[in-house]
């Protein structure tokens, strides 16, 4: 009986394996990968900077646009003011 009970505990224990030692070609490879998600991410983020500044420089654009329109109109408004005053002086 302590035959059977023998075996069948050497038959249940677990065998853990060490892995394979790890090689300077696999250090590289990891290295390299790492290298390059941080390049494509660094590429990222200056396509979306470069976007950012677009999109900020045509706000500007519409906005300087918008104020040269109101210059305009109060250049306009006082040269017509100007000759309301000429008229009135003219007048009197």
């Amino acid at each position: 009986m302590k035959e059977i009970d023998t075996k069948t505990k050497q038959n249940s224990c677990r065998i853990h394996m060490m892995p394979s030692a790890i090689s300077d070609d696999d250090i590289s490879a990891l290295f390299n990968g790492l290298l390059g998600i941080v390049k494509r991410k660094a590429e990222l983020d200056s396509r979306e900077e470069v976007l950012s500044l677009n999109i900020s420089r045509d706000r500007l654009m519409k906005l300087v646009d918008e104020k040269q329109a109101e210059i305009n109109r109060l250049k306009n408004e006082i040269i017509y003011l100007k000759s309301e005053l000429g008229k009135k002086s003219d007048n009197q």
